[in-house]
C-alpha cells in the first residue's frame, strides 16, 4: 500500500476495531443476512508479504475491493467460508480507487443488490468488513454528506470503519450497496469516505480484465494537495486552520460552480475561522438555500446564529436540523456549549 498523505489514510491501516457493544439486533441480522457476500481478499505481492482487505459479491463470480487493496499484488485470492478462490483477473480502476475481481470459483457466492436511487443526508448505513482477517464484523451510523466526484457521489458518513474492511460494503438499511469502504480522514471525527455503487454499475460493463499484476497510479484521494478534489483540499485546510487558503479555494470554486453549496459552506467556514461572524452567516445561509434538508449545512448555520446572539433564529434551525437528522443534535448542543461567542474561533 502507497503512503498515503499526511491527512489522509487507507482504512486497512488507520481505524480500529468497533466494541461488540455497539450492535443492536439491526445489526446482528444485517451481519448474517449479509455475511454470505462479503469476503475477506488476500493480497500477496513479488516478497510473499499478504495483506488483507474485503470485497463484496457484485455480480455471479465479481468481487468489487478496493484498489489500494490490490495495487502491490501479484497473486490474488478470496476467502469465503475458509475456502480460498484464486482471482483470474481484475479491472482496475485506479483513480477511483475501485477494482472488479473476477473469481470463477466465487460463482456461487450471492451478489448483493446496487442501490440505483440518491441517499439522502441523515439515512442509516450499516458496513461490514473484516477486522485483520479474522472475522466480518459490523457497525453503523448515517450519511453526512455527499460530495460530487467523477460523476458520482462520495460518501461521507459516520459509520466507523474497522481495520482491514478497506474494500468493505457499505450498505442502506435494506441490505443494498450503496458503497465501498475507501479512505478515513486522519483530523476529526465523521471522516470516513465510501466510494459509490454508481461506479461499481459503470465498472460492471468493463469487459473481464487482465491477469492479476501490481497496479499503476494512484487513487484521487492519494493526490497531492493541489490534485485533490476540492472537498478533500477543503477538510485538510480546516483541520489546520489555513483560513486564508480555505478562502482562496472557496471563492475559485465558487467562481466556477456559483450554485454548489458545499462551496458556499466553505466560504463560511474560512470567514467564521478569521472571526467574521455576519459574513459566515451570509455564506451558511447561502449553501442551505441551495442544498435544504443537509443537517452538515444547518449545523453551523444554527451555531452562526448562536454566535451572533441570535436566539431565535437559532432555536429555529436547531428544531430544523431536529427534524431532519435528531441524532446530528447531540453534536450540535456539544458544540454550543463549548462555543465562545465574542471570541473569533471556528466551534
Amino acid at each position: 500500500m502507497r503512503k498515503a498523505q499526511p491527512l489522509l489514510c487507507a482504512t486497512l491501516a488507520c481505524v480500529l476495531p468497533l466494541p461488540a457493544s455497539a450492535l443492536g439486533e439491526r445489526d446482528i441480522a444485517a451481519l448474517i443476512s449479509l455475511r454470505p457476500s462479503v469476503l475477506k481478499v488476500e493480497a500477496s505481492d513479488a516478497r510473499g508479504n499478504v495483506g488483507v482487505g474485503t470485497g463484496v459479491a457484485v455480480a455471479p463470480g465479481v468481487i468489487a475491493t478496493a484498489c489500494h487493496v490490490t495495487a502491490h499484488a501479484t497473486t490474488l485470492r478470496v476467502v469465503s467460508n475458509g475456502e480460498r478462490m484464486q482471482v483470474s483477473g481484475q479491472r482496475a480502476e485506479v483513480t477511483r480507487d475501485l477494482c472488479l475481481l473476477d473469481v470463477p470459483g466465487a460463482s456461487q457466492v450471492p451478489p448483493v443488490p446496487l442501490r440505483d436511487t440518491p441517499l439522502r443526508p441523515g439515512e442509516e448505513l450499516v458496513a461490514l468488513g473484516y477486522i485483520l482477517g479474522a472475522a466480518p464484523r459490523v457497525s453503523n451510523g448515517t450519511v453526512l454528506r455527499l460530495h460530487d466526484h467523477d460523476g458520482g457521489k462520495v460518501i461521507q458518513s459516520t459509520t466507523p470503519f474497522t481495520s482491514g474492511a478497506s474494500g468493505g460494503g457499505m450498505f442502506d438499511r435494506d441490505g443494498r450497496l450503496v458503497g465501498l469502504m475507501t479512505f478515513k480522514f486522519r483530523a476529526g471525527n465523521d471522516n470516513q469516505f465510501s466510494v459509490p455503487s454508481a461506479w461499481i454499475a459503470e465498472a460492471l460493463r468493463l469487459p473481464p480484465g487482465p491477469e492479476v499484476a501490481p497496479l499503476a497510479g494512484r487513487a484521487f484521494w492519494d493526490a497531492p494537495e493541489a490534485g485533490l478534489p476540492p472537498f478533500l483540499q477543503t477538510l485538510r485546510m480546516e483541520a489546520e486552520g489555513r483560513w486564508p487558503d480555505l478562502e482562496a479555494l472557496a471563492r475559485r470554486w465558487i467562481a466556477g460552480e456559483p450554485a454548489s453549496a458545499s462551496a458556499w459552506h466553505a466560504l463560511g467556514r474560512a470567514q467564521a475561522g478569521s472571526g467574521r461572524g455576519s459574513e459566515a452567516l451570509e455564506s451558511f445561509a447561502r449553501a442551505d438555500a441551495l442544498e435544504h434538508d443537509n443537517p452538515v449545512f444547518l449545523s453551523d448555520l444554527a451555531l452562526a446564529h448562536y454566535r451572533q446572539h441570535d436566539d431565535q433564529a437559532y432555536a429555529r434551525t436547531r428544531a430544523e436540523l431536529e427534524r431532519i437528522a435528531p441524532s446530528a443534535l447531540p453534536t450540535l448542543d456539544a458544540r454550543a456549549g463549548a462555543c465562545k461567542p465574542d471570541i473569533p474561533q471556528p466551534c
